[in-house]
């Protein structure tokens, strides 16, 4: 069983997801009982999952995210009316 939490409407997986699971494919997602978070083994795994990005992924990353923010700021700018 895969371990997952809900962050600001979305299911974030604690762990790799398994490979043979493909994009589109239906999940059946149930609320677990008095389950700890084990925020050391999450951390372990996204370590484990970052360990081979190169300094151009990094790079890339930093500047998709700083793009996302840049668009999010100016769309917000136009709901509000602030600018064009």
């Amino acid at each position: 069983m895969l371990k997952a939490v809900l962050r600001k409407g979305v299911i974030v997986p604690l762990e790799p997801v398994p490979p043979e699971w493909e994009d589109g494919a239906a999940l059946e997602i149930d609320i677990a009982e008095n389950v700890a978070f084990d925020i050391d083994a999450w951390a372990k795994s996204l370590n484990e999952l970052c360990a081979d990005s190169t300094t151009e992924d990094e790079n890339l990353m930093r500047h998709v995210v700083a793009d996302h923010r840049r668009q999010a700021k100016a769309q917000m700018r136009r709901e509000m009316g602030l600018s064009a």
